[in-house]
């Protein structure tokens, strides 16, 4: 149900909750509920152990898959509800004890499963092939099963294997520091702005704030406030991404891999030359970059730019996105996609699926989630600004895929993989942006779409580029044996932001601790590139539907049908655009001149 900015006004002023929080009863209508099938859980991972030596035969092997496929949507249920709940307010301390205790469930699946691998490379691919003409559940895992042949050189031994997953949780503990330091630990910090006006900084807040703040020294004020806990804890945050680096480097090790980057993209079959040509493409074509940059300094009329000037807009019109309007104007710009697409848009976005508003102890920043057999969930922090409704288009792309992908995919295969991920949501973003130009007459707002279009530009392709290269820099600091302090960490950030923006970062010296203030690098590693790559595979994309290009959107919606079903360049490649090849990064750095010209003549 489409529903109306009005009613939903009214919904909200009588304390409707369902209409902007999780209704997370859906899943278990309790705690209680949820610790019954926890302990379901765990007598199915001691289970385990009977197909230990009995992976043979086509029977043995189809039970095996439908055990598994069985337990893993029981895990997904209870991890899910857990880790939402967590998130919601990451201060509450029963969900940080229940969080725990999936954890160690998790861990003890690893362990007790670590034989099935090697039990797998016993028999012929063919054989499987074979096996699969008969059953149902091996036919759904077989892609799987590739993926275990394929990366066979980097199986070890079933002892191992177990030694390795035994200590899975302490090298993941290190991501669990990260997020107490970041948002449980994090105390909101109060700053009083040139007009009067006090607010709170937090991780959760600082860029809305930032983005609302128009005097120069407020934005400083803000930047320093967020920023100098960074440095008071420089030696901390140090400690754990090197624990996460340390980490990654005995994974590479202990599977044989030869180097850093091949051990993190070989398992998904990424070429190691599509992160190296991305990072060395936007390397050398950073003047589209300096030239926006540049351009920012003198229309704002600043004697020096600094990076917290990066959300100031030139145009005069403060535009406000209460989230029932960007809900309804989401909806609207997605109708240029079909009815179909809009119909998966709405059940993306129905009550109880959407957590919308900040609030204390939630977790920073948005994301969409599935949970096999109730839908996908978007978690959200609106604050009412342009920027919030494009997030909403956004995570609306993720939760539209995960409906094509769920609908069209056994559950063995329904995972789509982070490669691909990134594609629909920044599309659904240039879909709603064109949406805004198209449908208004105000010079005004046109002026700040572009500025929208540019912005995005620079932080999904040339700054999350950045981010990529620095991972790979700190990762090969660890291998040669230089020094891993603070200091290094903010001297390759240092030499990287004068690369790409040919900003001196001694003008804003705390700037240099960005390496602490982007969770991905802690949670994810090696994530932020395929930002980058998605947004320029994404704009391939909608440039070839927009153009009308003979099966453009067929087959866009085909690779949102195909989830993980194949490797992410392979599916990439079927959507219409190959990454393997410059072009789509070449693309990106031409459309960000091109809007630049756009937008000065714009603004004459």
């Amino acid at each position: 149900m489409i529903i109306n900015h009005l009613s939903d006004i009214i919904l909200l002023s009588k304390g409707i909750k369902s209409m902007t929080e999780w209704n997370l009863k859906e899943i278990y209508i309790n705690d209680e509920a949820w610790s019954k099938d926890l302990e379901i859980l765990k007598k199915k991972i001691n289970e385990i152990s009977k197909f230990k030596g009995h992976l043979k035969t086509e029977q043995e092997i189809n039970d095996f898959f439908v055990f598994q496929d069985d337990l893993g949507k029981l895990f997904e249920k209870l991890y899910s509800y857990v880790a939402m709940n967590y998130d919601k307010n990451q201060k509450d301390l029963n969900y940080q004890a229940l969080m725990m205790k999936i954890r160690e469930v998790l861990q003890e699946y690893s362990t007790n499963s670590s034989f099935v691998d090697n039990e797998i490379l016993e028999l012929s691919f063919d054989k499987y092939v074979e096996f699969a003409k008969n059953s149902k559940a091996i036919k759904e895992n077989l892609f799987n099963i590739k993926k275990i042949f394929d990366g066979r050189e980097h199986v070890l031994s079933t002892k191992e294997e177990m030694i390795i997953s035994n200590y899975q949780m302490v090298t993941s503990s290190f991501a669990r520091l990260y997020a107490m330091l970041q948002n449980s630990d994090f105390n909101p910090i109060d700053v009083t702005l040139s007009t009067g006006e006090e607010v709170k900084i937090s991780p959760n807040t600082y860029t809305s704030v930032l983005m609302r703040t128009k005097n120069q020294d407020d934005r400083r004020k803000i930047f320093e406030a967020q920023f100098s806990y960074y440095q008071k804890h420089e030696n901390t945050l140090c400690t754990i991404y090197k624990g996460i680096v340390d980490s990654n480097i005995a994974k590479m090790r202990n599977r044989g891999y030869k180097s850093i980057l091949s051990s993190v993209l070989d398992h998904n079959k990424i070429p190691e030359e599509v992160y190296l040509s991305l990072i060395n493409t936007v390397k050398e074509n950073t003047a589209p970059l300096k030239r926006y940059i540049a351009l920012r300094k003198k229309l704002f009329n600043l004697e020096e730019y600094h990076t917290y000037d990066r959300f100031l807009h030139y145009s005069k019109a403060e535009v406000k996105y209460p989230f029932p309007k960007a809900y309804e104007d989401v909806l609207k710009a997605l109708q240029v996609m079909g009815d179909d697409f809009v119909e998966h848009a709405k059940i993306a976005l129905k009550d109880g699926h959407v957590d919308v508003y900040p609030s204390d102890g939630k977790r920073s920043g948005a994301y969409s989630t599935g949970v096999y057999g109730y839908g996908p969930y978007i978690l959200l922090n609106h604050t009412d600004t342009l920027d919030s409704a494009f997030t909403l288009a956004h995570e609306c792309g993720h939760s539209i895929h995960t409906l094509y992908s769920e609908e069209n995919q056994p559950y063995a295969s329904k995972d789509y993989l982070i490669f691909v991920a990134e594609i629909p949501s920044t599309l659904n973003e240039q879909i709603f942006l064109d949406y805004l130009i198209k449908n208004s007459n105000d010079k005004e707002l046109k002026i700040q779409a572009i500025e929208q279009q540019m912005d995005g530009i620079v932080s999904t392709f040339y700054r999350q580029t950045l981010f990529a290269d620095f991972e790979y820099q700190a990762h090969q600091l660890a291998l040669e044996g230089k020094p891993f302090t603070y200091e290094s960490l903010c001297e390759i950030i240092k030499n990287l932001y004068y690369t790409y923006y040919g900003i001196d970062l001694d003008t804003e010296p705390l700037k240099k601790f960005v390496w602490a203030y982007i969770p991905h690098l802690y949670n994810s590693p090696f994530y932020v590139y395929q930002y980058a790559t998605c947004f320029s595979a994404s704009m391939k994309i909608y440039q070839d539907i927009k153009a009308k290009k003979e099966g453009a959107f067929e087959k866009y919606i085909e690779m949102l049908k195909m989830g993980g079903s194949d490797y992410p360049i392979e599916i990439v490649k079927k959507g219409g655009v190959d990454l393997t090849s410059k072009e789509p990064f070449l693309a990106v750095c031409n459309k960000l001149n091109e809007l630049i010209d756009e937008y000065e003549e714009l603004i004459k």
